[in-house]
């Protein structure tokens, strides 16, 4: 599905380049944008080591009468904000290409917990990251209102996923004395393609300035290629008092390499060597959304 989309790609280019006019112009273009998830997935496991007794994608709550209730979690890590700069250059006044920068901050999203009398974990996900988006630009060329069409691949460029996780084991350490761990994990991606689209309208305010206003959608996973435990901190509190220590030998120091480093594969060994990165199975992230974007649009044409 990726080639036969980089083909129709190409051939929409090399068809513009054939029926170029007077009309060619370059423009920049710059807006900000809120978007929000779509194409709703199970989340990934984000815990190796079993640390947090999360079970994947699920909200569970354990009441003092045993008795269990299992929410099912599901999403994207698609939603948040972003910024965009586009340059663009139109082959005549119909059809143009374009390549944009977007910087995307996600939303902090829900992807694992459980409560119990025991035992209340938490993990939270979200992306920060740089996407390349080649596309085409597809418009009638009204004089006023003009509406538009643009459609191209979705390319992550740099970023990476962060997930932050926080348990709290009741009177681990003794009555009274509560044993919480703090740790964050960096994930690295694999190079991974998408696709994305929007439909707007873009109106003059000057000669050469246009306002836009667009709906966009972008259809992507990502492959994670490798994580690791960035902070890992286990800390005894006492409630009565409120003092707290370090626990000996339970810190981010105290893990060995393949307890705090993996690797995604879709097929290994297993190696028990606790100097290696651990090999994990492949997952997918998706950050499927859908949002608006509004900004301006500069023509640098005659």
């Amino acid at each position: 599905m990726k080639k036969s989309g980089l083909l129709c790609f190409s051939l929409v280019l090399a068809l513009a380049a054939s029926t170029k006019s007077n009309a060619q112009e370059f423009y920049i273009r710059g807006g900000l944008g809120l978007v929000t998830e779509s194409g709703k997935t199970e989340f990934n496991n984000a815990d190796p080591n079993g640390l947090t007794m999360i079970q994947q994608s699920t909200d569970v709550t354990v009441g003092a009468d045993g008795k269990t209730n299992v929410k099912s979690l599901a999403g994207t890590l698609g939603g948040g904000f972003k910024g965009n700069l586009t340059f663009g250059y139109m082959f005549n006044p119909y059809i143009g290409a374009e390549i944009g920068l977007n910087y995307f901050d996600g939303s902090e999203r829900t992807i694992g917990k459980l409560t119990s009398p025991l035992m209340q974990s938490k993990e939270t996900a979200y992306l920060r990251g740089l996407d390349v988006m080649p596309a085409i630009y597809l418009t009638p060329a009204f004089a006023k209102l003009n509406p538009y069409a643009r459609i191209g691949l979705l390319i992550p460029a740099a970023g990476k996923l962060h997930i932050e996780t926080e348990a709290n084991a009741t009177n681990a350490a003794g009555p009274g004395t509560d044993v919480r761990v703090n740790a964050e994990t960096e994930v690295e991606s694999k190079f991974s393609v998408g696709f994305a689209g929007a439909i707007g309208v873009t109106y003059p305010v000057g000669p050469k300035l246009q306002i836009f206003g667009e709906v966009e959608f972008k259809n992507l996973s990502i492959k994670s290629k490798s994580a690791e435990i960035k902070k890992y901190e286990t800390t005894a509190v006492n409630n009565a008092s409120g003092a707290s220590f370090l626990v000996p030998g339970q810190q981010l120091a105290d893990l060995p390499m393949n307890e705090k480093k993996f690797e995604f594969e879709d097929s290994y060994t297993e190696n028990s060597d606790p100097n290696a990165p651990r090999k994990i199975p492949t997952q997918y992230v998706n950050v499927g959304g859908v949002g608006v974007n509004v900004g301006i649009r500069y023509s640098f044409g005659k």
